[in-house]
Order: structure tokens, then C-alpha cells, then sequence
């Protein structure tokens, strides 16, 4: 026996959109960090202010001068060395090894013009904080009116 499906136009559209919303889903608001052993993805904290945009790293375990802080134009890379741990031979099997070591990178592209020579860092207790103010172009200017 054959069952005839009635013809739904929007079956389609809607598969679609789900797999739209898994997508923004996956990339933007939850997004999962690939490790491997060259390099460390490390998460980061962006906010916007009135003055311009703060930027935090939580970078453990590695020392101020291990730290590099770039930018071009309005691009800020932050860059560093997990120092490798010299492991001894033990004895023993691991069961869970999350401790990571290596390089990472993190790039971050402001939709708003930057001041690149205000830019403040600094460091504590494992977090980066960079403050990153606002460029004369971006900020609000107010314009008198001349009475005519």
C-alpha cells in the first residue's frame, strides 16, 4: 500500500531554520573549544561601556612577561606560552588529564573605532584584563544648534 503525503511547503523551511538556530547555537552562544597539543583555546569575557570595551583572559598558571598584548588597527590579539610541565616518569595510568600546556592565541575585531595608544593591561590572580577605550571617531559628539 502507498500513503500520499499532502504536500506542506513550509516542512522544508522550518528543518531549515532549526538547523539555522543550531548553528548560531554551536558557534555563538555555547561554543565548544577544540584542544589538541600544539595549542589552548582559553575563554574570554568581552563587555562594552561608555568608554570604550573591556577585555578579560583567564590565562592560570602563567606569568605576566609570559603575556603578549597586540594591536592593529582595530584588531587585539592576546598571546602566550603554557609553560610545558616536565613530567617524571611515574608510575601509574592517568584517568583524567585536562591540565593543558602549549601555545594560544585569542583575536578580537571591535565593530567600533579603538584607541590604540590608551590601551591598558593588567594582571591578576590568572586573569588578563584589558581595557581598550573608545577612539575620538567612535565616541558621541554633541552639536550646538545656532539660532538663526
Amino acid at each position: 500500500m502507498v500513503d500520499i503525503i499532502r504536500y506542506d511547503p513550509f516542512r522544508e523551511v522550518i528543518s531549515l531554520r532549526d538547523a539555522i538556530n543550531r548553528l548560531f547555537e554551536e558557534s555563538f552562544v555555547a561554543p565548544i573549544w577544540r584542544w589538541d597539543e600544539t595549542s589552548v583555546a582559553i575563554p574570554i569575557n568581552v563587555r562594552e561601556n561608555e568608554h570604550g570595551y573591556q577585555v578579560q583572559a583567564q590565562v592560570p598558571g602563567v606569568k605576566p612577561e609570559q603575556l603578549e598584548v597586540n594591536v592593529t588597527g582595530n584588531t587585539l590579539t592576546l598571546k602566550a606560552e603554557v609553560p610545558r610541565e616536565e613530567v617524571q616518569e611515574q608510575r601509574g595510568q592517568w584517568h583524567v588529564r585536562e591540565i593543558r600546556s602549549g601555545s594560544f592565541a585569542r583575536t578580537i575585531t571591535f565593530p567600533k573605532d579603538i584607541d590604540s595608544g590608551k590601551i591598558e593591561a593588567r594582571y591578576e590572580n590568572g586573569v588578563l584584563t584589558v581595557n581598550v577605550p573608545f577612539g575620538e571617531a567612535s565616541k558621541p559628539k554633541k552639536i550646538r544648534i545656532k539660532a538663526a
